[in-house]
Parts: structure tokens; sequence; C-alpha cells
């Protein structure tokens, strides 16, 4: 019975984990090149196999905590493209990321929207640098281009070019937050084609429907959960005023 305790709670823990991901998707699916996120929980099956020596990290004797939170994970699906006209915004075709020098160091991002500061440098909203492959990518005035290649042309001539990055695993990028990136690996040399669209922005690639059903599905699951935790605590009630009564 008190098994039940244990795995009702914990699902609901999950599911509000899960809930807080749905949420944090659908408040970003306006968001410029954002990645939708997962939680992922682990399987009962491999919760079994892991079992099988009863050596499973999270366990009270024979008995685990029942639900087991895995990790959040990234989708890193290209958004759709849209026309934007603006000369500062920028869109990668391809498996590849921007180069962004902020406060904390080296981040990364798909999110192309930059301005001009006021000392003619292209930045993004919360002024870190657009890094190109020789630093900081300065244009003077909107009056610029740049080719697939990411090679900036300023009054005909080639200024820079923009650095994009790429990483042999996705897995090991983390969101930082303000749409940046980070990774404890170096980046790896781009493989396949990568073009540099100038005047589009990358969309979010949250499917808003797809998000509405996951949230009612999280809801009534941990609803679920809720009402077997209530039944389980009432029916211990009983139980112990059943033996204090007959004592």
């Amino acid at each position: 019975m008190i098994r039940g305790l244990y795995t009702a709670g914990t699902g609901m823990l999950l599911k509000r984990r899960q809930m807080e991901t749905v949420i944090n998707n659908i408040t970003n699916a306006d968001t410029t090149g954002y990645k939708k996120e997962y939680f992922i929980s682990t399987p009962f099956s491999q919760v079994m196999v892991n079992r099988l020596n009863d050596s499973m990290p999270g366990t009270i004797g024979n008995m685990t905590f029942g639900a087991q939170p895995d990790q959040l994970y990234i989708n890193f699906e290209t958004g759709s493209f849209e026309t934007t006209g603006s000369t500062t915004d920028f869109a990668i075709a391809g498996d590849a990321f921007f180069a962004v020098e902020t406060p904390d160091g080296e981040r990364y991002t798909k999110n192309g929207a930059y301005v001009l500061n006021s000392e003619g440098y292209l930045t993004d909203a919360n002024g870190n640098y657009l890094l190109g492959t020789n630093g900081r990518i300065y244009v003077g005035s909107e009056d610029f281009a740049v080719d697939a290649q990411g090679r900036v042309t300023v009054g005909g001539a080639q200024t820079n070019q923009i650095r994009l990055v790429g990483f042999e695993d996705l897995n090991t990028l983390r969101k930082q937050g303000s749409n940046l990136f980070f990774s404890d690996e170096a980046p790896a040399e781009l493989t396949g084609t990568v073009d540099i669209k100038q005047g589009f922005l990358e969309t979010s690639n949250v499917d808003i429907a797809r998000e509405m059903v996951d949230m009612m599905t999280v809801y009534r699951t941990y609803e679920t959960n809720q009402r077997i935790l209530t039944m389980i605590d009432e029916t211990i009630g009983m139980s112990v005023n059943n033996i204090a009564r007959l004592g």
C-alpha cells in the first residue's frame, strides 16, 4: 500500500515536470529559432532491466521510488523560414549555428535576428556580438550584403565572413537562456551543405496543436495519479482507525 503512495507521488512529480516543459514550448512558439524540448522518463521495461541485480539508485530496500525521470532532450529539427526583408536578419539552411560573443564566453544560437549597435557592429537583442571568421562583424550601416557562404560585403568589398559552427553530437549542447546554447565539446567542422539566407528568419519548430494535445494528456495523467494518491491515503486512514477500534 505504501508502495502505491510512492508510485503515485513520483508519477505526479514527473507529470508536473513534463507540464512545465510543454508550457515552456508553447510560450516560445513564436521565438525565432527556438528548439522544442522533451522531458523523457525511463520506460518501464528499462527500469525492470536495471532492477535485475537490485542495484538501481533510488530504491527503498526492494522498492523503487516509482516513475524514473530521465532528462531533457532538445529537438534540433529545422523550423520553417519566413521572409523579413531586413538585411540584418539571417537564417541557416543546414545543421549549423551562429557563434556569438557573450560576457560568459562564446555561445551558439539559431536565432538570426540581429541589429546594428551604436558602433556599427551586428549584435543580438541582448547586445551579444555576432562573430565572423575575423572576429566581430562590423558593417557600419544596413547597406551591406551577405551571400550564401556568409561572406559579408560592404561597399563592394568583402570585410568578413559569418562564422558558422557545427557539432558531432548535438546532445552535448545545453540551453543557457536567451535562446543560446553552450557545450563542453569544441565545435566540429561543418558537414553537408550549409547556406545562409539574408532577409529570412527561422521560426520555432514547436507544433502548437501537438503541444496542446500533450498538455491535456499530461494533465489527465496527473489527475489520475492524484486520485490514486487520495484513495490510498483514505484507505490507510480507515485501516488505522479500524485497528485502533479493535484494540
